[in-house]
């Protein structure tokens, strides 16, 4: 997670009541982080005052930052065109076996998964954080969603948040019906 001005948000939950706190953006720094946060929420708990109070504090505006901000959102949105694009492949048989791809399915796509035996797994490709699209991340050998960053295993598990729940698990019998049809299959019958 990345806040727009690079900082953590450590203090106050702006959003819950007074007695809930949070520390989160870490950005790569946690183990910095951690060691702010237990000062400064120490410090918010038992009423002393703290210099870093107000430079962490979740509610604070970032106006420095808007056009990063901006940025980030067309991105998100962006993302949702993945809805209406045609899958990554036309048929699980072309997926290399220890690879996944993403696989339109009438309406829907869905993050299919080659084992090394040749066995295809599939899972709903919507990420269940945000409802973006996930891609196969061939070097991680992982489905990771481009609007926040969640990561998932090839059996669809949760790796890395912000999401909590797996990818929903799809029938793969009705893969049958997202292979496309040949010419000869469109002809009606003699």
């Amino acid at each position: 997670m990345e806040p727009a001005d690079g900082l953590a948000y450590i203090g106050r939950n702006p959003v819950h009541s007074r007695n809930v706190y949070v520390a989160t953006g870490d950005s790569g720094h946690g183990m910095t982080h951690a060691t702010i946060a237990a000062m400064l929420i120490k410090d918010l708990i038992t009423g002393r005052a703290n210099p870093w109070e107000s430079l962490y504090d979740p509610s604070r505006k970032i106006t420095h930052s808007l056009g990063e901000y901006a940025r980030e959102n067309l991105n998100f949105v962006k993302q949702y065109a993945d809805f209406v694009t045609r899958g990554e492949v036309g048929s699980v048989e072309e997926i290399a076996p220890g690879n996944g791809a993403v696989l339109r399915h009438g309406m829907t796509k869905l993050a299919v998964y080659r084992d090394a035996a040749g066995d295809a797994h599939a899972y709903s490709a919507v990420c269940p954080h945000a409802g973006c699209i996930v891609h196969w991340n061939p070097t991680e050998e992982s489905w990771d969603c481009p609007c926040h960053g969640s990561r998932f295993d090839p059996q669809g598990h949760v790796v890395n948040g912000p999401a909590n729940s797996p990818l929903a698990p799809a029938h793969i019998e009705n893969l049958a019906a997202a292979q496309p049809r040949s010419a000869a299959e469109d002809q009606p019958p003699r």
